[in-house]
């Protein structure tokens, strides 16, 4: 088949379940209420785009009423002054972007901010405000449907055990590899992929203010139990240090790795707890490095089989640490170096200022200005300016396909078929692209121009969008301005005060406060920042200065996982009281030397306790081989971290 016309089926087959959707929620609310209300369609088409491959509860399509009415009401009182439009319009968007949206989900607003920013448009009125709310919720009610239909008829369920038995089967077959002495940078790198997939999987079920999905305590043991793998390849320097009874321990492992992928079942773990605890109580080993990770690796895996045959039920554990991680997920987005932050005042000033000079200007259909101008601001400040760049294009092509095309469409049934034939087409086009405005253009003009002039709806469809472009040029670059180096740069900050935020965990283990799912939050948020900022490295020109960067980071990522260690050897309450001591005066030590404007040394090294004086076996000296370690690699990042600070 022809390259194009095979681009043009796939294009075709991945826009139809919206373009059908439209389609069918079109000739409800037009058919029943008129083409006022069309704008309510294009608002839930985008949802439908947004959620089609998405779960949902009863509880979800509630959420969304709700929000809806919310928002209709307040679309309502926006128009009743001036200070109202300014005050709504840069409060709603900021709070859309901040409770919905992360720097990992940054368009988790769009659907919401759309609606706020489309109902405006049209704002209901005291006549019209209950017939709107009518309309949502009918539009609510057909999204639901749909969205069940397709989910029945088109896709398939997620199986969070499909991914689990894919994971530890690949663990397997790289632990097999290090133990055949075939340790390459390969396989250090799927480690580190099968970790990231995890923390990404985890992190997906985390949201702002809502109760997080039952899977995900499992998928952050599980990327705990690859990330310490992941370490072990990493750091190379037991490999000159071990026998051959360590290469067969490492191979027994894997095995059991293997049996566990096998024999896993939500009924009946016993044998497989029992199997784990007899490898830890039977391997010796004499190299400090492999026994800490069998160790840690075992005790994980039988917490891990534990939990899969006694979860606890996830409201009543969500409910226990809801407040404090909630409170620590807000103090986060609450910095001036946070996505959140930054992104939701960019469009929160867009926003107060297009809609105010639409309120102001005495010009049919203005609001074009804040609808431009809101499609057009990215949170990716890249992707923003190539927006604001094509939109212009775009719709200057597609004022002149009106112009030269309508005047011959006579009939308002012909004008109606054109309007949503170049509809169709742009939800199979490609969003950003020059081409994708042409066709929402030509539907919006062939609509306009049955109320009111061909060539005035033109004229001020160009001189809306020229305007938005401007004033998006304009907050881009002088609110916050975030490009994808600057948004390097804060990821390494915020890198750094994950670190310090996580000795703060270990201090709260010392005294027994501590949370351990703020703990798994952290070191899930510390993985997806490290994957962010790694990525942007990757994708830079070879050069003296992306090597030193990239050793840096994966330093970094060495000083986060030796932090999980020390937690680690914590919770097995085998350290003595001069080992918490000591680790308390490290703790404080490394937070201030990591604190920006601060000149403080690192200690030299850890005081570990004597052999003989309480503690476990081996956990003295598994405790001081951990925390120096850490501060060799500490002072290794010590560079970057002035250099970014």
């Amino acid at each position: 088949m022809n390259p194009i016309f095979e681009t043009i089926r796939k294009r075709i087959l991945k826009g139809l379940p919206a373009i059908s959707f439209f389609f069918f929620l079109y000739s409800i609310i037009v058919g029943l209420f008129g083409t006022r209300y069309a704008v309510v369609v294009s608002i839930f088409t985008s949802f439908f785009q947004s959620q089609r491959l998405k779960d949902h509860t009863i509880f979800f399509y509630i959420r969304l009423l709700f929000n809806s009415f919310l928002l209709c009401f307040l679309a309502y009182v926006s128009s009743f002054s001036l200070t109202f439009c300014i005050l709504l319009n840069f409060t709603v968007p900021f709070l859309l972007v901040f409770i919905h949206s992360s720097q990992f989900n940054p368009k988790g607003y769009f659907s919401y901010a759309m609606m706020f920013v489309f109902l405006e448009m049209r704002p209901p009125t005291a006549d019209t405000i209950t017939l709107e709310l009518i309309i949502l919720a009918i539009a609510v009610t057909a999204l639901a449907l749909a969205l069940q239909f397709y989910a029945k008829m088109f896709r398939r369920p997620a199986v969070p055990w499909k991914d689990i038995h894919v994971g530890l089967g690949e663990l397997a077959d790289l632990m097999d590899l290090m133990a055949a002495g075939k340790l390459s940078e390969d396989t250090v790198s799927r480690l580190r992929s099968l970790e990231l997939k995890f923390h990404t999987l985890s992190y997906s079920g985390h949201r702002f203010f809502s109760p997080r999905r039952s899977t995900v305590k499992l998928y952050d043991m599980f990327a705990i139990l690859f990330q310490r793998a992941s370490y072990l390849a990493a750091n190379t320097s037991w490999k000159n240090e071990v026998d051959q009874a360590h290469m067969e321990a490492i191979h027994r492992l894997a095995l059991y790795v293997k049996k566990v992928q096998e024999q896993i079942s939500p009924d009946d773990n016993q044998a497989l707890i029992s199997e784990a605890r007899e490898l830890l109580n039977g391997m010796h080993l004499t190299n400090g490095r492999l026994r800490i990770f069998f160790r840690s690796f075992l005790h994980m895996m039988i917490l891990i089989l534990k939990d899969v045959t006694e979860p606890v039920p996830i409201v009543s554990s969500w409910q226990k640490t809801s407040l404090e991680e909630l409170a620590v997920s807000f103090l986060r987005r609450c910095s001036p170096e946070s996505f959140e932050i930054r992104f939701a005042t960019r469009l929160s000033v867009l926003m107060t200022v297009s809609y105010t000079i639409s309120y102001l200007v005495d010009i049919t259909h203005s609001y074009w200005l804040p609808m431009n101008a809101f499609i057009m601001l990215m949170p990716a400040y890249e992707e923003s300016d190539k927006r604001a760049r094509t939109r212009p294009v775009g719709t200057a092509i597609g004022c002149v396909l009106v112009y030269l095309i309508l005047p011959h469409l006579t009939s308002t049934v012909s004008q109606f078929i054109f309007a949503l034939a170049n509809l169709s087409i742009m939800y199979c086009a490609t969003p950003g692209t020059w081409n994708h405005p042409i066709f929402s253009t030509c539907y919006a003009l062939t609509l306009t121009s049955m109320s009111i002039p061909q060539n005035t709806a033109i004229s001020v469809r160009l001189i809306c969008v020229l305007a938005a472009m401007v004033l998006v040029f304009a907050v881009n670059h002088c609110v916050f301005s975030t490009s994808r180096n600057t948004l390097f740069r804060l990821n390494i900050h915020q890198m750094f005060r994950l670190h310090n935020a996580y000795w703060d965990i270990i201090r709260r283990t010392i005294t027994g406060w501590a949370d351990l799912s703020i703990a798994r939050e952290i070191l899930t948020y510390f993985y997806m920042v490290y994957g962010e900022a790694f990525s942007y490295i990757n994708q830079q020109p070879s050069s003296p200065q992306k090597e030193m960067d990239r050793r840096a980071l994966i330093t970094m990522w060495q000083v986060f996982s030796e932090l999980e260690q020390i937690e680690f050897l914590l919770q097995l309450d085998e350290t003595d009281e001069k080992d918490q001591a000591q680790l308390l005066r490290l703790a404080t030590e490394c937070q201030r030397h990591f604190t920006k404007g601060n000149t403080s040394p690192l200690p030299a090294r850890f005081e570990q306790s004597e052999p003989g004086d309480g503690s476990g076996p081996d956990s003295a000296s598994d405790l001081a081989y951990v925390a120096d370690r850490y501060l060799a690699n500490a002072r290794a990042v010590s560079e970057a971290f002035a250099r970014f600070a």
